[in-house]
């Protein structure tokens, strides 16, 4: 009898957090609460807080070696039990690992023979797109399988079709009449979704988010810290520590994979990835040239600038763009130097009748060559890396004031 009582005392529930804590951690694995009274944090009670942890039976009773206000925290605590219809956390674990670790291996060899023992080729072909695949779907199937234990039901019953939303219907309602439900056409169907929102509550999560996105939230809830009404169903002595290891385990492989296979794809488009930055360089370029030759434009109409010496024709040089005009991400790019030139067209009687402009910008790899503003273009654009010195021979103007 005291043996049971001792076994049903060995979690308490962490007061900063409220999640399960096996009384032999040394803190929190949620938020990182020390235990007070675990003898290594012994050199810390100094430090920590007041506050009283307390633990929790399998009925839901609370015991502290101070008062504390039991109704407050039985409201808050969550029930530790040791669940007799969840099967093995650690079969399940291993199963679904073997099989992951098969899959890719499969797949990966697949690949390669198919690429008859060219690695470029491997990891040129759709091998990345299918490992994303199998590693979702992994992480998927695994995630039902926890959310099952967590209602205390065996992980292989998720596998199986009808016996999966029969033991879904049984854990939730405990009622035969509603659990016959799920055979019936139709019905079924609208008696599952009803399943999906209730699950969701008793989960204390969105029934709505859970109906509509399941894919989302059995991951959530199977590898998150949510308990079923409440209840935290563990498998065994001292299993919670070690089956967090194991989730975490299988997360961190998927994410080594789904790391690798986005490090392929990449690998594999560069060429086409090179050629969607440049797209972007030559849009900006545009973008920059527009805004030289429009701000360039207003000054010369209005006279705002001053040359070193007077022409016909003269030019602005601008050797930071970023000196002159505000620019939009321009911090995130190569500088980029321009020249402006101007052509001053007179009439019969020497009056000005109008101006003639004409652009040169590079940013040391594109840009174009001293082009009239009329046929500036995206397509344009090509290899230019320095701007023909002419401006420098040329009559110097500056504008009178930053713009």
């Amino acid at each position: 009898m005291n043996e049971n009582n001792t076994e049903e005392k060995r979690f308490f529930s962490c007061p900063r957090c409220g999640n399960e804590v096996n009384m032999e951690s040394r803190y929190c694995m949620k938020c990182g609460y020390l235990n007070p009274s675990h003898p290594e944090n012994e050199q810390y009670k100094k430090y920590m807080t007041t506050e009283e942890s307390y633990s929790v039976d399998s009925s839901g009773n609370t015991t502290s070696s101070d008062p504390v206000n039991v109704n407050e925290a039985k409201g808050s605590a969550v029930s530790t039990v040791f669940g007799d219809h969840m099967g093995s956390f650690t079969l399940c674990f291993i199963v679904n690992l073997i099989t992951y670790l098969i899959v890719i291996g499969l797949t990966t060899y697949f690949f390669y023979y198919e690429s008859y023992g060219d690695i470029n080729t491997m990891l040129s072909s759709e091998l990345s797109y299918v490992l994303i695949i199998f590693t979702i779907v992994g992480i998927y199937m695994y995630s039902i399988q926890l959310v099952y234990m967590k209602m205390n039901r065996h992980w292989w019953a998720s596998l199986v079709p009808f016996v999966n939303l029969y033991s879904m219907s049984d854990a939730i309602y405990h009622k035969m009449w509603l659990n016959i439900l799920i055979f019936v056409p139709v019905i079924g169907q609208i008696y599952f979704l009803v399943l999906l929102y209730k699950m969701g509550k008793e989960f204390k999560v969105s029934g709505f988010l859970t109906l509509l996105f399941p894919f989302i939230m059995y991951p959530v809830l199977g590898f998150g810290g949510q308990s079923f009404r409440r209840v935290l169903y563990v498998s065994g002595r001292d299993s919670l520590e070690k089956e967090f290891r194991q989730k975490k385990s299988y997360l961190i492989l998927a994410a080594v994979v789904l790391i690798s296979s986005v490090v392929m794809i990449i690998y594999s488009n560069t060429v086409e990835i090179n050629r969607g930055m440049d797209r972007i360089s030559s849009y900006y370029l545009y973008y920059a040239s527009q805004r030289v030759i429009t701000r360039t434009k207003l000054k010369v109409e209005n006279k705002v600038y001053t040359c070193d010496t007077y022409g016909d024709t003269f030019y602005f040089h601008f050797s930071d763009l970023s000196d002159y005009f505000s620019i939009p991400f321009y911090v995130y790019r190569d500088p980029i130097e321009a020249y402006v030139k101007v052509v001053r067209v007179v009439n019969e009687g020497g009056i000005t009748s109008h101006y003639e402009y004409y652009i040169s910008m590079t940013d040391q790899r594109y840009g174009y060559a001293e082009t009239p503003v009329d046929e500036v273009s995206i397509e344009s654009i090509t290899e230019y890396k320095e701007l023909d010195p002419v401006y420098s021979t040329g009559h110097q103007c500056f504008f009178s004031r930053n713009g």
